[in-house]
Parts: C-alpha cells; structure tokens; sequence
C-alpha cells in the first residue's frame, strides 16, 4: 500500500478479487505450469463452518473436515447446493434465519516441491453469495529460498489475490466518511451476530504519531477506533475497524464492506458515548488513557464526570 484510497476504490478492489477467485477456481487445473510444462498438483478443500452461540460466543466451529475437490464448477458447485439445500430444510431448528449462522469455507492448495501450501481461501454464504477472499502470500515467501521460480506456477488470479492480500487484510490506508460519536451498525453474519459501535477517530495514536506514518509508510496510516459493547470485559472496550476485531467474533477479513451509519441503538453506554464523542472528540484520548491503565471495564466509565 503506497497511498490513501477511498472506502469506494477499497470496495472495488474486494469486488474485483471475488471476480478473480471465482475465475481461478474454474480455470487452475488448466493454467497451472512450471517453466518445464509439469502440471502442478491443486485442489480445493471445503469444510462447512457455523456459529455455536451457546459454546464460543459466536466464534464460528468446525462442523467436519476437509473435503477435496479438483474445481469450483461442476463438482464444488453441486456439492455446496445439495448440502447448502439440507441445512435450510432445517430452519425450524433455528431461532434466527440458518443462513446467519452457517457458511463455506473453501481453500484452494497447491503443492510445491514437497510441501503443500495454502494460497487463498473463500466463504461462500448458504446461498452460494461470495463472502470473501483471504490470501496467503507469507506462506511463499518462507519457502522462496527453496522454490525459487514458485511465481511461475500461479495462475494471473492467484497472483492477483496474493498482490492486494494485505489490502483486504489490514486496510489501513482507506479513509473512511465517518465522524466521531456516529453508530455504526455492523452487519456481521455468519461470522458472528450483528453489533453496534460508536466510532470515535481515524486513528488510535496522537496527532503527532499520525503525522510520521506518513513520512514512515508514504500516507496516512489510519487504523478506525471503535467503542463497543465486549462480552468478555461487561463493558464497553476499544476495536479497530482496520484490523482488530472484537472478542467474540473472529471476521476473516477487515469488515469495511458491512457497515453503514445507525441513527440509534439500544445500548445506553453507546449513545452516551455518542453523545460525547460529537460534543469533544478528544474524549476518546480518555478511553486510551484507561485501557492502557488497566481499569476495570463496565458502565460507570460513562458516567458523567468521568472523562474529567
């Protein structure tokens, strides 16, 4: 990442690794040489994943292992809409619509020497919408030493993915249109329940530490700070929408296509903490200064008199 980007220019860039993922796995049994013509050895291994509310606090499970497959169309296809159309056929054992709580998770393998490495990952919904896309270049670039020419076994949508992983990973480089105290409603299934969350600034640090990363990274570095309500702390604690994520829901990329601005919610704490952060947004220094300190988390941090 070399510069600043709009959240729009960041939402087309995840479009456009959905397009070149669903591509890749129709197409990388034929595209997938080395400079000597051997085929590679790839697969697709799929595992279906849900939310055991009652268990791990909305941290999505393993419901079974692996299961192989040599290309997205017609094999993976046909598996996920039979097995996606048995899930919903049980809809009645759910509380919430089935869809929120189960979802795909598809890997696509490739071997390399004699070891085989993960190069992205996908989640698709039970109704068979694309959720994601998650590279894994770190993987290629500790075995580099021992397979040098490994680019030259990508196919362009593998490279592609792997170029722009961090991007959708940690994208700390997008500005987005948000104002300290706005509520944010964050739309997290399957991975996790939907929450709320008061932003409060573009980054976490001071204005003086914000002003090096420019000169440290070439732009702005922003990570997006947010109050919320945690479930491990009874409180409200800090997230950040760049890269942390919050105790109970583990997003398997940054969640900036799942956001849009709430007038209200139904959390007293979070519409105080609105009401503060609009009136001085240097409050959220406060909250740094009692997270750092180690305070007790809970309620009474919101009560008048305490950002004093």
């Amino acid at each position: 990442m070399t510069q600043n980007i709009t959240l729009e220019e960041h939402l087309l860039l995840l479009e456009r690794m959905k397009q070149a993922a669903l591509r890749d796995m129709d197409t990388f049994p034929e595209k997938e040489m080395i400079s000597d013509g051997i085929q590679r050895f790839s697969f697709l291994g799929v595992r279906l994943r849900y939310r055991d509310d009652g268990d791990c606090l909305y941290a999505d499970c393993s419901a079974m292992g692996y299961r192989p497959f040599t290309r997205l169309h017609p094999y993976l296809r046909e598996y996920l809409e039979e097995e996606s159309e048995s899930i919903l056929e049980d809809q009645d054992l759910f509380e919430e619509p089935v869809e929120n709580k189960f979802y795909w998770e598809v890997t696509k393998y490739i071997c390399l020497g004699d070891r085989i490495y993960e190069q992205y990952e996908v989640t698709f919904s039970l109704k068979e919408n694309l959720l994601s896309v998650r590279g894994y270049p770190y993987h290629f670039a500790r075995g580099a030493s021992a397979y040098p020419e490994y680019m030259k076994c990508f196919t362009e949508e593998q490279k592609f993915i792997l170029k722009y992983a961090e991007q959708a990973d940690r994208p700390t480089n997008v500005v987005l249109p948000y104002q300290p105290g706005d509520i944010l409603y964050v739309d997290a299934n399957p991975f996790g329940r939907p929450f709320y969350a008061v932003y409060c600034a573009e980054t976490v640090f001071d204005r003086e530490h914000f002003e090096w990363t420019r000169k440290e990274y070439g732009y702005y570095r922003r990570e997006h700070p947010c109050l919320y309500i945690s479930e491990d702390h009874k409180g409200l604690d800090i997230t950040d929408l760049s890269g942390w994520f919050t105790d109970y829901i583990p997003f398997p990329y940054a969640p900036l296509d799942r956001i849009r601005v709430a007038d209200t919610c139904d959390n007293p704490c979070l519409l105080r903490a609105s009401r503060m952060l609009k009136e001085n947004p240097a409050v959220f220094r406060k909250w740094q200064e009692w997270k750092e300190a180690g305070y007790p988390a809970g309620e009474n941090k919101m009560k008048p008199g305490w950002e004093k």
